[in-house]
């Protein structure tokens, strides 16, 4: 599965089949999570997979009563050993550990996805409960729970805000009416169409780069010009 088919198919899911996660499944997760990046190189993170029921009700119940998350058969629990960090970079490295530890999540997510498995990261939790129901040692932070397991809901798609309402030029508040044109290389999207139809087009390319790629630049020039925003909004 292609990273954005990913991206885009992942769902926050709340019902689950009864049906195991395969352990070959289990594992490609983990990696995916190990190979985050995260501060210094520090990896300050520790995976737990629960699969055991009565901890998984334990934990559930840790998560304020969340109790749809027993229908998960899987859990992996991200919890931060931050002391190293702390160590390289002060008070701020346990804000380190944390923003690696949210890295190692979304690369679950996503493999998890990309495996045909559904997921929801939790992050609701009574911290001294979930540290009693898992022995988490006082040096360790829990993060995140990742409930995994197959779907037995269909999500539909959530709004997402557009990309105009959310990008920024150059500095804070200096919006583009249309981000997707000005930061968009038609020549190099013309140059993968090409490599994808093959050569029988090549003969023609250049004359309808230079036309297009001239026109392209013209619209982007116009695009540029309807910059807005107020850098003090």
């Amino acid at each position: 599965m292609h990273v954005m088919e990913a991206v885009l198919k992942r769902r926050s899911i709340r019902k689950y089949k009864d049906i195991p996660v395969e352990q070959a499944k289990i594992i490609p997760l983990l990696e995916a999570a190990r190979n985050a990046p995260s501060g210094g190189n520090i990896q300050d993170w520790k995976f737990i997979v629960v699969t055991d029921k009565e901890r998984r009700h334990r934990i559930a119940e840790a998560c304020l009563k969340q109790f749809w998350m027993e229908t998960a058969p899987v859990y992996i629990v991200i919890v931060s050993n931050p002391e190293k960090s702390v160590h390289h970079y002060g008070e701020r490295g346990k804000f380190y550990a944390t923003q690696s530890c949210a890295a190692a999540a979304q690369n679950i997510l996503l493999m998890a996805t990309a495996q045909g498995l559904a997921t929801c990261w939790v992050s609701a939790f009574d911290e001294p409960l979930l540290k009693q129901a898992l022995g988490i040692p006082e040096r360790g932070t829990p993060e995140v729970i990742i409930t995994i397991g197959y779907a037995d809901e269909i999500v539909p798609t959530p709004f997402k805000t557009p990309l105009e309402s959310l990008v920024f030029l150059q500095r804070y508040a200096n919006r583009a009416r249309s981000p997707e044109l000005v930061l968009w290389d038609v020549s190099l999207a013309m140059e993968k169409q090409v490599k994808r139809t093959g050569e029988g087009i090549q003969r023609n390319f250049r004359h309808l780069k230079e036309k297009v790629g001239e026109k392209f630049r013209k619209m982007k020039e116009r695009a540029t010009e309807d910059i807005e925003g107020d850098p003090e909004q």
